[in-house]
């Protein structure tokens, strides 16, 4: 089994092994600490994931951005083309879980956006090392569709504090993000980065 294969499995079982309650708690302290970044605060148009198994929920925060009047981007697995296409979507509660579980916008209640207008991307993930290195999920969708983004735009992920590990296997193809929240702190990888 690869480095990161075994490093996948075991943050996933992990992070599975949170109760309700640590959970519930943990993401709390998450999403505050992301409302109160200048980064999220100044977004007009925010691409989220949608949320499903033990990863930090996001549904409260999609209904929160949405309050705020910013607009709220999903994505839809593409899987012949290996691409996520965008929709905008209004509504979170309207989302259909996809073959994999995953909840995703439907053509009736979401609409197609440029990805010219994204402003701030929230990238999932499996681990993190403080540098912003990430493990996704063995499929490489974010991978591919963050090269076709501006470095410019800001990608922050959302992890919980055991999904932080001391380092990724890096490859060629693999992007970092700019910063993570954790339940426990906010971590400025692009500064981990620079003084590698």
């Amino acid at each position: 089994m690869s480095p990161k294969r075994a490093l996948r499995q075991t943050i996933r079982w992990k992070r599975d092994l949170l109760s309700e309650a640590e959970r519930a708690q943990k993401t709390l302290e998450i999403e505050t600490k992301l409302l109160e970044l200048p980064k999220f605060r100044q977004a007009r148009v925010i691409l989220f994931y949608a949320s499903f198994g033990s990863e930090v929920p996001t549904q409260n925060l999609m209904e929160d951005a949405l309050r705020m009047g910013k607009r709220v981007v999903l994505p839809i697995t593409d899987t012949e083309t290996k691409r996520l296409l965008l929709r905008e979507v209004h509504d979170v509660s309207a989302l259909k879980k996809n073959k994999y579980g995953i909840p995703e916008p439907t053509q009736e209640d979401s609409r197609d956006i440029e990805q010219d207008l994204i402003d701030l991307i929230i990238v999932p993930g499996v681990a993190f090392d403080v540098c912003g290195h990430r493990i996704g999920y063995g499929g490489g969708y974010y991978d591919r569709f963050l090269k076709t983004i501006s470095p410019s735009v800001p990608r922050i992920s959302l992890a919980f504090e055991i999904q932080i590990v001391p380092e990724i296997p890096k490859e060629d193809h693999d992007l970092p993000v700019d910063e993570i929240v954790t339940e426990k702190r906010i971590i400025d990888a692009c500064k981990a980065r620079s003084s590698e």
